[in-house]
């Protein structure tokens, strides 16, 4: 980007902010609005199963023990195929009115659908990863779950053969 057209949109927010009131002070508090969430309210993790195969199972399951122990409060919803009651579960927290942190590892399909629900409700992508693995990287989901509970940086996968397409997410909703 052009240094210029840079500094134009620098000076275009900052002004943004001066004019509408939100000041520097709300901004910094909305910047901590996600770690106060997790801290004093629920956190739902969200797995998939590609396939019901006791390697998947242990995966997710790792990925679970890890939100547990980054989480004071969590619930769990499993996404199965084309099963709808996980979505119509979402949509009701969507629609709650309550801050609840959404951590997920899902398969792709189902992470375009659930990430498509929040930002269709106003709800904030923290962050968003995608990565390969096998049904075998139970250290790393377990470390991954704990991460994304507790808002930190999130471990990157190895790359196997035969791997997976699996994505992490962290929202505020």
């Amino acid at each position: 980007m052009h240094s210029d057209r840079r500094l134009l949109l620098k000076s275009l927010a900052a002004a943004g902010l001066a004019i509408s009131g939100a000041g520097w002070t709300q901004l910094a508090t909305a910047a901590n609005a996600p770690a106060a969430a997790a801290a004093a309210g629920d956190v739902l993790a969200l797995t998939s199963s590609l396939s019901a195969t006791a390697k998947d199972a242990a995966l997710n399951e790792a990925f679970l023990s890890g939100v547990r122990t980054g989480a004071r409060t969590v619930s769990h919803t499993a996404v199965q195929g084309l099963d709808s009651a996980p979505f119509q579960q979402l949509g009701q927290m969507l629609a709650d009115g309550q801050s609840t942190v959404l951590v997920g590892l899902l398969d792709d399909a189902s992470a375009t659908l659930v990430l498509d629900m929040v930002r269709s409700a106003g709800g904030r992508v923290l962050s968003e990863q995608v990565h390969y693995v096998d049904n075998r990287a139970g250290t790393w989901a377990q470390t991954l779950g704990q991460k994304l509970a507790l808002g930190q940086a999130t471990p990157d996968a190895t790359s196997a053969a035969g791997a997976s397409t699996r994505v992490s997410f962290r929202c505020l909703i």
